[in-house]
């Protein structure tokens, strides 16, 4: 079932300078899907035009079925939740707790249940231990832990990351692309996330490659990966596990096509232990 559908989608910030040209795609319902792209290339546009952030010259966009516009945003945006980049951007509580309540307050939650929802929500996304403590004190990847939270506690149906671990370090940017992981994998949640980041987009459920404010490629990531040439001209890179496959294949090593790299590392190690 199609949660989100885009359809011939366009938007400029200013006459002579488009950003979205023509974009059309399907988000399936409880699916992962990665929107990838250069700078530049308009992915960060989208997310904002599909939760009315920014109102699209020409094209139209669906939310289960439901229209985008002035009548629907409202209802469409409290199926939707996003985390930004800049978890800094977000706070509002002068403690995790207030941070993560700040929501449910907006949405009239009882007082009498919220203290339960935010220590649920906090134990989800790691961040118990800090309840207390000042949003400004915390690591980057502590702060988007909270920022999560905060969008998770309102139990949307959907969450869009908008390159949620652009500003962090491999350390923080591997703890939250697992934990972006972990949230799909609890439960029917639909995940769109815009990055930039090749590894996150292997293990999506479909992908959407942009350039210049256009999709160029859509579908399976083992499809999409397919296209190495093309990914490299955008300058997107290809996944690590890939690039070993094809050193360990010019070595006159053959990999199946799809091993992982654990499978890749044992079979080096079975046919070092033969030699």
């Amino acid at each position: 079932m199609e949660k989100v559908k885009v359809e011939d989608l366009c938007f400029a910030y200013d006459p002579n300078t488009p950003v979205i040209q023509s974009v059309s795609f399907t988000v399936e319902a409880g699916s992962y899907t990665t929107i990838i792209g250069h700078n530049g290339s308009g992915k960060s546009t989208i997310a904002k035009l599909m939760i009315g952030l920014l109102a699209a010259q020409s094209g139209k966009i669906w939310m289960d079925g439901l229209p985008l516009n002035e009548a629907n945003i409202y209802e469409i945006r409290n199926r939707v939740g996003i985390v930004f980049q800049n978890p800094d951007n977000q706070f509002i509580g002068a403690s995790v707790a207030d941070d993560i309540a700040f929501g449910l307050e907006n949405h009239q939650v009882q007082s009498d249940r919220m203290q339960a929802i935010i220590e649920d929500y906090a134990q989800r996304v790691g961040m118990q231990d800090f309840l207390n403590s000042e949003p400004t004190k915390l690591s980057g990847g502590q702060k988007q832990r909270v920022a999560i939270a905060g969008v998770l506690a309102m139990q949307p149906q959907m969450i869009i990351f908008d390159e949620a671990t652009s500003m962090l370090d491999p350390q923080g940017k591997a703890e939250i692309n697992d934990l972006i992981q972990e949230i799909h994998a609890q439960g029917d949640l639909t995940v769109i996330s815009i990055t930039h980041d090749i590894e996150e987009v292997a293990k999506s459920d479909h992908v959407i490659v942009l350039d210049q404010g256009r999709v160029v490629l859509d579908g399976h990531p083992d499809e999409i990966l397919q296209h190495e040439a093309e990914l490299i001209r955008l300058k997107l890179d290809i996944p690590f596990a890939l690039k070993f496959r094809h050193e360990l294949e010019k070595n006159g090593v053959s990999i199946h096509a799809g091993t992982t790299m654990e499978g890749m590392v044992a079979e080096l190690c079975r046919l070092r232990s033969k030699s």
